[in-house]
């Protein structure tokens, strides 16, 4: 199985054709890309679920690869507005819709994708937790959240996964990254090469680079993965040329020395 996840924002919010979509998920899944991360507000105005709906029907064209399929509630598109809404009500309205894009199957993971200030987090958890007993979602996952969220939902039901932004110019959640291992468990990393386009130019990440037979941006995901065995990055792609390069960062290991070298050539978090 390969260690890099599919982000689908940009299937959605590209300007790329449905069938370019499904293409690339195509190239993920050919990849041996095993984790597709999803969410409700994926979507393109006038359409319910346009990047859920895309994945089902490319997962449904590659079958027998055994993906795990993550999807996200609480958030949803309204027009041009994305208002969070993670009250119980909410979140199983959205998992219902979730499920009638993915082909009416439980969902694999179900994450909640914000903080709603509104909502005590026991609560959305909680209604999480009953999907859960109820037979609707297989597992339940976070997503934007501190150490203590954490804490405070893992105290209402097993949580598998936490989604929060990290990059090799975006480090402020290393130690979240590390209480995950401490705790056991997988952190879903979105946006892994943000801030990778402003670093090309970098003798000493391209000389890195070079010496391992990589790109740039396999570099930057190589760092990422470094950071450890419970660490995925989900690479938002929208071509299949993106993917299928990403997908193959999982194959440069870097010692120690490299991962410090890179961190010291990359700005402060």
């Amino acid at each position: 199985m390969n260690r890099i996840g599919l982000g689908t924002a940009p299937l959605a919010f590209k300007d790329i054709t449905t069938q370019q979509a499904v293409a690339t998920v195509h190239a993920a899944l050919d990849c041996g890309v095993s984790l597709i991360d999803t969410a409700l507000a994926y979507t393109r105005a006038g359409t319910e679920s346009f990047a859920e709906e895309v994945v089902v029907r490319a997962c449904a064209q590659r079958p027998g690869h055994g993906v795990l399929v993550a999807t996200k509630g609480g958030h949803r598109r309204a027009g041009d507005d994305f208002p969070i809404d993670a009250s119980p009500a909410a979140l199983r309205a959205d998992c219902d819709t979730s499920l009638r894009s993915l082909g009416g199957k439980r969902i694999d993971l179900d994450q909640r994708h914000l903080v709603d200030p509104r909502v005590p987090i026991a609560d959305s958890v909680g209604a999480l937790r009953d999907l859960q007993t109820a037979g609707k979602i297989a597992a339940i996952g976070l997503s934007n959240v501190s150490i203590e969220q954490i804490g405070l939902a893992r105290a209402e039901a097993p949580i598998a996964s936490v989604q929060n932004r990290l990059s090799l110019a975006d480090r402020a959640d290393l130690a979240t990254v590390a209480h995950c291992a401490t705790v056991g468990l997988r952190y879903l990393a979105y946006q892994p090469l943000r801030g990778s386009g402003g670093r090309q130019d970098n003798r000493a990440i391209n000389e890195i680079a070079a010496s391992l037979g990589a790109s740039v941006p396999q570099v930057w995901l190589a760092w990422v993965l470094a950071q450890g065995a419970h660490v995925t990055p989900l690479v938002g792609s929208s071509r299949p040329e993106t993917i299928t390069e990403s997908a193959r960062a999982g194959k440069f290991l870097l010692d120690p020395a490299t991962v410090a070298l890179l961190e010291e050539q990359s700005p402060a978090p």
